[in-house]
Parts: C-alpha cells; structure tokens; sequence
C-alpha cells in the first residue's frame, strides 16, 4: 500500500473528505485572503493606479511597482529663515577631515518604527548638492513585490556617494536598508561608507536646552521652518497600507512631501550646525558641550573659545578651562578658576585644589582644608589619612620617617 492510499484510508476514517479542494494559486500553495475592505485590483487597475500616482507626483513609473521622482531646487530660495545660497560653502563640524568627500543625504519612510526583520523601507530619498541647486531623488514603491527593484536603483543611486549624511541614520535606516538589501539578495556597497548622523551633533549641543532633538524640533528652534499641512512620520506606514488596499492617495502624496521636507531640511542643518560651532554667540547651545567637542582634535581651540566668552560660561564651562589650563601647564591660571568654583561648593574643583596643594604646591595645611570640605566619602577619609601620614612625614623635629 502507497502512502497516498494510506493517507486517503485514514481521512474516511477520520470522517473527512476524500477529494480535497484544488489549492491556489499562490505562492508555497498557500490561498491568501484578501483583507477586509481591500479590494481585488487585478494588474491593469494597479498599473492604472500607479501611473496615475506617479503622475500626481511628478516622477515616472520606472519598473513595476516602482516610482522616481527627481527634482532639482534652485540655491536662490529659501528653507524657513535660511536662504539655501549658503549651501554653496561646504560645512565643517568639530574633527570633520571629510571636506572633500561627496556628501549623500538620506532619509527613509518605513513600515514599522520599531525596525526587525520585518519592516522595509517604502520610500527611499536622497540628495546631493551641485553647484546651483540641490538634487533630490526619491524611489517609491506600491507593492511588496517590487522591492527588490527598488533596492537595486537605490544601490545604483548611490554608487557616487562618499559619505552618506542622516538625521538618526546610523541607527535606524542604515541598519534597516543593510537588512534588506541582505533579505532580498542584493549587493550594495553604501555600508561601509563614511557616515555622519546629525542627531548626535544635535544632541551635543542642544540636549540640556531643549525639550527634545527630533528633526522637526531643530527646523523650528535652529532653522526657523515650520511645516504647514504636515502629515507626521508616525502616519506614513498606513498612508501607504492605505493605497495599497484602497488606492487611497491622498495621503501617500503627503509622505513623499514629508520626505522631500525632512531631506532639505538636513542639508540646511549641515551647514547651520557648521556654522553655531564656529561662532556660538547668538545660539542657546552648551557651551561646555561644545568646548569638550572641540577640545577632542584642538585644545588651543577650545581654549580661545572658553575664554573669549568666560562670562557667559557656567561652572562646568570654567572647569574644563581650568582642566586646559593645567594641561598646559599654566597652574596659576587654572588654581584662580577652581578657587572661584570651589567658594560654591564645587566638589570637582575642591578636589582639585586638594590634589594641587597636596602634589604641586605641597601646601599640606591647604590640603587638607580642601580635602575637608569635599562630601564625606571613603575616597575623602582616604584622602586625609594620607595626608595625615604625610604631615607627621613633614612635621617631624628630626626630619624622621616617623608617621604620627
């Protein structure tokens, strides 16, 4: 007896059917019901569809399932306060040795916000600056199936690129197109590029001062740009599971102009951070953020700038001064800063005044009044019992070794 025969025995047995349904069509065998409310467009409606949505958009139907929109932005307007002319003067944040490199801007819009395997990037957009206007390219997709498509035009897209620029890249949408790139079996070569994430310059600079550092949070405070009839980035997954059950559009058109928006808008921030790092005056920036930035490649830099404005620095400010000033050998100058911080209490620098008097100084009297001023610890205890053991060193009539 076969296993077909045996397997038809036990389904009479088991009271079922003998002759099972013809499976679908569908992929692995499997029938996939549509969703409730989704209707059965078949592929000349969708084709329709697309080219209609394409049309709307300004791009071109470039695969099945796949739209490009190109747009080229002239440098002689404006994005919110900032007039784009200033674009033309390539940008240098603290430690950037990359100003020759071809900058990319990237920005996605996703399924999910979550990421995982099973999120993908529905619409990918990216620009480049030429010589009089910004180049802005955007690969849609209005099905599944033509991601992969997609994906190969965004590797292509991208093979001039030198350094890709994002605002929280390096965390969310490098990771996810890597991912996809790697699900759907197709090279890329952006991964290993340079890559500069915007956000942790925002975060640097402006954490302790604003609320938050989303993007739409640094066009208004730093850029002066507020959207109008904006469709929130938390809304574009359903905008697209909208048009892909209902070709609802609507919607849809509204993520790509987000898109284009949250592009632009990183450009402009490039260079405006750029800018406030140079000359802070006028910014409610960190200064001492800013300072230790800056003191990573160049402390004579960092210097100049705490000191030009020692005003407006604030306790942390006037202690990485004082921090430069003893690396650089100018003692008296940083004992002047920590005697200041220190007549507020400032443990850092009644620590440092402690260690000044008890190494450079050996002003052990001095010492100790700084040790005891510090909050009471085991690295203060310490602290005194060494110093204590030091003064009986120092303290003996015969210049003895004997410690009190």
């Amino acid at each position: 007896m076969n296993l077909k025969t045996r397997l038809s025995q036990l389904q009479n047995q088991a009271g079922g059917r003998q002759n099972s349904p013809a499976l679908s069509c569908q992929p692995n065998g499997l029938k996939i019901p549509h969703r409730v409310g989704q209707p059965n467009r078949d592929n000349n409606h969708r084709r329709h569809s697309d080219s209609r949505l394409a049309e709307r958009l300004r791009g071109k139907l470039i695969d099945e399932g796949v739209i490009q929109i190109e747009k080229q932005i002239p440098l002689n307007s404006t994005h919110g306060a900032m007039p784009l002319s200033e674009l033309q003067y390539a940008p240098q944040l603290p430690g950037d040795d990359c100003l020759k490199l071809k900058n990319v801007y990237l920005d996605t819009e996703t399924t999910g916000l979550s990421g995982g395997s099973g999120t993908l990037a529905f619409l990918i957009g990216y620009a480049w600056l030429e010589r009089s206007a910004i180049c802005l390219r955007q690969l849609l997709i209005t099905r599944f199936s033509a991601e992969a498509q997609m994906l190969e035009q965004t590797a292509s897209g991208l093979e001039a690129a030198e350094r890709l620029v994002s605002y929280n890249g390096k965390s969310y949408d490098l990771p996810l197109l890597v991912s996809r790139f790697r699900i759907n079996a197709r090279k890329q070569n952006f991964d290993h590029l340079p890559h500069l994430d915007l956000l942790h310059a925002t975060r640097r600079l402006f954490r302790h001062h604003w609320p938050n550092c989303r993007l739409t949070t640094l066009e208004q405070r730093l850029l002066g740009y507020y959207r109008v009839d904006d469709l929130p980035g938390s809304e574009a997954p359903a905008a697209w599971f909208d048009y892909l059950q209902r070709g609802a559009e609507q919607k849809l058109l509204k993520v790509v102009e987000h898109n284009q928006s949250d592009i632009i808008s990183l450009l402009v921030a490039h260079t405006e951070l750029a800018r406030i790092t140079r000359n802070p005056d006028h910014s409610d920036l960190d200064l001492y953020s800013l300072a230790r930035w800056i003191g990573e490649f160049d402390r004579e830099q960092a210097y100049d700038l705490l000191r030009s404005r020692i005003d407006q620095a604030d306790e942390k400010s006037k202690g990485y001064l004082a921090h430069l000033l003893q690396k650089s050998g100018d003692w008296q100058g940083a004992t002047r800063l920590w005697q200041q911080l220190a007549l507020k209490r400032c443990p850092e620098a009644l620590e440092k005044l402690a260690k000044y008097h008890e190494h450079v100084s050996k002003d052990l009297d001095a010492a100790r009044y700084y040790c005891r001023q510090l909050p009471d610890c085991q690295a203060r205890t310490h602290r005194l019992r060494r110093l204590q053991r030091k003064s009986g060193l120092y303290l003996s009539p015969d210049h003895s070794s004997t410690i009190l």
